[in-house]
């Protein structure tokens, strides 16, 4: 497991899952047979907190939802990989679009899939309720379920050990 204040002080970019890490996985359908997904609302104020303190963020996912692309420009996630079948090549895109390397950038996931981009890049995040076989292979587990929170942990981390945490939330401090 690398230490995280080594690995997390270079870090440039958070990219993430989406089921599992932004959602607690579970899905549902109204009436009408539109589908719906739960996003923590902790998990998105560390979003816009990385991106206050120069941090950007992505998302690598195989789905493509109403509610997720909804959330996505609510989020202002500046890179975007939907409906994705092979992570690691939309992983690479990242890279040359973003001009950044494998150790700039952190990764949250929770399913096999996922597996091939966490030991590419240079911080490896697994969420609490992520495959066993996942969670072995990553450089940090949250405590937190994906869905919960975990995405917040894991900014939180990155912030402090970088230095820019009290930055970034000096206005809620401060009177």
């Amino acid at each position: 497991m690398t230490q995280p204040s080594t690995a997390l002080k270079r870090i440039k970019l958070l990219a993430v899952d989406v089921d599992g890490v932004l959602t607690d996985g579970r899905t549902f359908y109204n009436d009408n047979g539109v589908e719906g997904m739960f996003f923590s609302v902790q998990d998105g104020s560390a979003i816009k907190w990385l991106h206050r303190a120069g941090v950007r963020t992505a998302i690598i996912t195989g789905r493509d939802t109403g509610a997720l692309r909804h959330r996505i420009e609510v989020l202002a996630i500046p890179y975007v990989f939907k409906d994705i079948k092979v992570k690691i090549e939309a992983y690479e895109k990242l890279k040359k679009q973003s001009g950044l390397n494998d150790k700039d950038i952190a990764y949250a996931g929770d399913d096999l899939h996922d597996l091939p981009v966490m030991r590419r890049a240079g911080f490896s995040c697994a969420v609490r309720n992520a495959r066993t076989e996942v969670k072995e292979q990553a450089d940090y587990v949250t405590e937190t379920a994906g869905g919960h929170g975990a995405v917040r942990e894991i900014a939180e981390l990155l912030l402090k050990e970088q230095g820019k945490w009290k930055e970034v939330t000096a206005r809620y401090f401060d009177d």
